[in-house]
């Protein structure tokens, strides 16, 4: 029995490389499409189609049994996938109207007055 696993090895190793591939692009791909559901407003337009058409891709890859084919297909979306967050990033670093972004954290540079303490208030408290 022993004998017989070693001598499968190899072909159950490849087997799981190609489960393992097969079950991150499935992810990828979800995550994907998810992502463009919930940021929708916060991703321009050309990059959301792009983001569309590499999980259309890592789909169709899916489809088959080239292993080779959905990890390109997969490393593509990811790079996509990057820039979408990328995006997502710089858009909440420049909120529009410049207001202060959520949390009450006052952007670099948008401090009030000279000294920058002035919207400090210190307050004494006593214990009863």
């Amino acid at each position: 029995m022993q004998r017989e696993a070693e001598t499968h090895a190899t072909e159950d190793a490849k087997r799981r490389e190609e489960v393992e591939t097969y079950n991150t692009a499935d992810t990828l791909a979800y995550t994907a499409e998810k992502t463009l559901r919930e940021q929708k407003d916060k991703i321009p337009s050309d990059l959301n189609q792009e983001v569309e058409s590499k999980v259309a891709a890592v789909r169709s890859a899916l489809q088959g049994t080239d292993t080779e084919a959905i990890r390109r297909a997969t490393q593509e979306l990811n790079e996509s996938l990057q820039k979408v967050g990328a995006a997502i990033y710089q858009q909440q670093q420049q909120p529009p109207g410049g207001e202060a972004p959520p949390g009450g954290e006052t952007p670099p540079g948008k401090e009030g007055g000279e000294g920058g303490d002035e919207g400090t208030v210190e307050g004494e408290f006593h214990e009863v």
